[in-house]
């Protein structure tokens, strides 16, 4: 023991100091204490290194998915630049687990990736036979931490079929349905319409006739028509100038343009005939939605149309041939069905043509394709025995509209000579603007200029 003497004024002296074994209990205390601070330190290194690893591993992962997502066109055409990546090139091909050397790190990743087709399902329960809507997509990557434990991480997303070029919506008028464009009101209000400023638009739909159609602008519905006088300019009318208009009539808007072509091979996207005298008629049938009564499906009540006539078209078509006029705009009001929600179904006929098979006759062709890039709507004929089909949607002018509770713009058509064949597509496919037409039947009997 060491210890220290003193001694006091008083002569008394004593003794202080620490003992060998309180210094060794001391120092065992303190090793244990840092052998502890050493553990904490070797924890906290490998969790560091872990995460940089699980960081690193996460930019594997996602790169390899933006890299699935990097393609320009659905399916190249043959001899086409091998550098331009298709959506089938980027996905559907099957490519083995690679090893990825991380950056700024002590190891090595294995990246894999699983493709499984995500198909359409119909209304019964079946897969569409049409075509992929997309693919589901599982990237992992493994790989062993510092300790030589086994890692991993794990990314899914779906990557949809979708033309890049859908891009171009931001530019184009949206659909017709439900959609209001900047200046407030719905894209069915034609554009030369008079905003009021009261929530509606006043519109002639025809050059020469007094006739005034009223609009709701955030449904695109006719609420009401009037006749006013033609040499009234629409730009001058007021709410006042259409209070009589104001007549709570229910119709919805059909319109678009008609163009013509005169060659052998007719160019849909740009076609070089002039305007011909046409006129437009809308011929309507009963509704066909059913319901169940007594277990047995019958039609639903209001069916049929209670106004006569049940349309009004109007068009800018000229009487003659024109020489300059290179195409006709059509505009009808349909008054629909009495059901909730009111609704017609019908088609949309171009008449005032001789219709026919030969050069100097002619044949309409509609436009009509799937623009939203939706695919096709199953749809179960409600009539006896008729087997279920596929159909696009009204907007995208199919040959018979079912159920339109809407107003619908851009049902364009293209006349064609009788002798060739409507043009079925431009040359580039799967685009979000599609010039394909479709031929329409010859017109009923009862088909009559309005």
């Amino acid at each position: 023991m060491h210890s220290l003497v003193f001694q006091s004024r008083g002569g008394r002296t004593f003794q202080r100091g620490v003992t060998l074994i309180e210094a060794l209990v001391a120092l065992v205390v303190m090793s244990f204490g840092m052998v502890a601070l050493v553990g904490l330190l070797s924890n906290l290194r490998q969790s560091g290194d872990l995460a940089k690893q699980r960081s690193e591993a996460m930019r594997i992962a996602q790169a390899e998915i933006e890299t699935l997502r990097a393609f320009s066109v659905l399916k190249k055409a043959s001899g086409a630049d091998p550098s331009v990546r298709d959506y089938e090139d980027n996905l559907l091909k099957v490519i083995a687990a690679r090893t990825v050397v991380g950056e700024n790190s002590n190891t090595s990743f294995v990246v894999e990736r699983k493709v499984v087709p995500l198909y359409g399902v119909t209304a019964a329960g079946e897969t569409e036979p049409q075509a992929i809507r997309g693919q589901t997509i599982k990237v992992t990557v493994t790989w062993e931490d510092r300790g030589g434990g086994a890692q991993k991480l794990a990314l899914d997303t779906v990557i949809s079929r979708t033309d890049p070029a859908f891009s171009f919506a931001l530019g184009v008028t949206p659909p017709t349905h439900g959609v209001r464009t900047p200046d407030g009101r719905n894209p069915a209000v034609p554009p030369g319409a008079k905003d009021l400023g009261n929530g509606s638009s006043a519109f002639r739909p025809g050059g020469g006739s007094p006739a005034v159609w009223v609009f709701n602008n955030a449904s695109g519905v006719i609420t009401g028509l009037c006749d006013i006088a033609v040499d009234t300019a629409v730009s001058t009318l007021t709410p006042s100038s259409v209070e009589s208009c104001k007549n709570n009539t229910i119709g919805y808007l059909v319109s678009g343009a008609i163009r013509f072509s005169s060659s052998n091979t007719p160019r849909p996207e740009a076609p070089d005939g002039t305007a011909r005298p046409v006129s437009i008629y809308v011929n309507l049938i009963p509704s066909e939605h059913k319901e169940t009564k007594g277990g047995l499906e019958v039609f639903v009540g209001g069916r049929d149309y209670p106004l006569t006539p049940n349309h009004v078209c109007f068009t800018d078509a000229p009487t003659t041939t024109s020489s300059t006029q290179t195409f006709v705009n059509y505009n009808c009001i349909v008054y629909p069905n009495t059901q909730t929600p009111r609704n017609w179904w019908g088609k949309v006929y171009v008449t005032g043509l001789d219709l026919g098979t030969s050069a100097t006759q002619f044949k309409v062709c509609r436009y009509s394709a799937d623009y939203n890039g939706n695919g096709y709507t199953y749809w179960v004929n409600p009539e006896a025995g008729k087997q279920p089909f596929f159909k696009i949607d009204n907007e995208e002018h199919p040959e018979t509209y079912r159920a339109v509770s809407h107003s619908l713009a851009r049902q364009n058509f293209l006349v064609v000579r009788g002798d060739v064949s409507c043009p079925s597509r431009a040359t580039a496919t799967d685009l979000f603007i599609d010039y394909a037409t479709h031929e329409m039947p010859l017109p009923p009997a009862a088909a009559t200029s309005p």
